[in-house]
C-alpha cells in the first residue's frame, strides 16, 4: 500500500526549479548584465525554497518525531560543521559578481565560478531530497498514520502565504504529468474553498503551455465522468 508522503509537493517543486534554472543557466551570456541579472533571481527563489524547506524540517517534522525516535536526522536543516553550505555559497558568488560587475575579472572568471557553485548546490539539493525519502518518511510511516501525516502537512501549508503556496503549486505542476495534475486539481476542487480554488486555476492555467493544459482538463472531464457513472450504477 503506497503511504501519504508529505515531501511529494516541496519535492516536485524543488526538482522543477533545478531543471529550469539549470537549462537556463547553460544559456547565460556572463557579459550581458540583464542576463546575468534574470539567472541570479532564479537562484535566490530556489536558494529561499531551500531555506524554506529547512525550516519546515526544522520546525514541524522532528519535533513531531522527536517524542518517538532518539534521534532524527536533518536533512536541510544547517550545517552543524562549522563549513559554509552550498546555499551561502553561492549567494556569496553572486554578491562578488555584483561588486565587480563589468569588470575584465568578473568577465573571465563569472561563468565556470557561478557554474561550479551551481552544481555543487544542485547535488546538495538532490541528496537532501533524498534523505528526506529515505530516512524521515519511513519514521513518519512508522510512527503516523496517513490522516495525521496529511494533518501535519496542513499545519505547514497553513503558515504559508497564499503567493508562496501558488507559487509552490505552480512548480510543482512541472514536475508531473498530465493524468497526475488533473487528479490533484479534482482533489483540491472537492477540498478547497471556491475562490481559492479559482485562484489556483488562473495560476496553473497563466504557467502551463495551452496544449498541456488542455490535456490536463480533458483527463479531468474523463475522471469526473467516470465517477458520475459509478454513482449511477451505484
Amino acid at each position: 500500500m503506497r503511504r501519504f508522503n508529505i515531501f511529494q509537493t516541496s519535492h516536485s517543486a524543488l526538482r522543477a526549479q533545478l531543471l529550469d534554472a539549470s537549462l537556463q543557466l547553460q544559456f547565460t551570456n556572463f557579459s550581458q548584465i540583464q542576463q546575468v541579472q534574470h539567472r541570479f533571481d532564479q537562484v535566490i527563489e530556489l536558494v529561499l525554497a531551500c531555506q524554506r524547506q529547512a525550516e519546515e524540517e526544522s520546525r514541524y517534522i522532528i519535533p513531531a518525531l522527536e517524542p518517538f525516535a532518539v534521534r532524527v536526522p536533518e536533512c536541510f536543516a544547517a550545517d552543524k560543521t562549522g563549513r559554509i553550505s552550498p546555499l551561502d555559497r553561492i549567494v556569496e558568488h553572486m554578491r562578488v559578481f555584483d561588486e565587480e560587475a563589468g569588470s575584465v575579472r568578473s568577465r573571465k572568471w563569472a561563468p565556470a565560478l557561478f557554474s561550479a557553485s551551481f552544481r555543487h548546490l544542485s547535488d546538495w539539493v538532490i541528496q537532501a531530497m533524498q534523505r528526506q525519502e529515505e530516512m524521515l518518511n519511513p519514521l513518519l510511516w512508522k510512527y503516523f498514520s496517513d490522516d495525521a501525516i496529511y494533518a501535519l502537512q496542513l499545519k505547514i501549508e497553513g503558515k504559508q502565504t497564499m503567493s508562496e503556496w501558488l507559487d509552490l503549486c505552480s512548480w510543482m505542476m512541472k514536475d508531473m504529468d498530465d493524468a497526475d495534475i488533473a487528479n490533484w486539481l479534482n482533489t483540491m476542487e472537492q477540498g478547497l474553498p471556491k475562490p481559492v480554488f479559482e485562484l489556483l486555476l488562473e495560476k496553473i492555467t497563466g504557467e502551463l503551455p495551452l496544449l498541456k493544459w488542455d490535456l490536463v482538463e480533458g483527463h479531468r472531464k474523463g475522471v469526473r465522468h467516470m465517477s458520475k457513472s459509478v454513482l449511477t450504477c451505484i
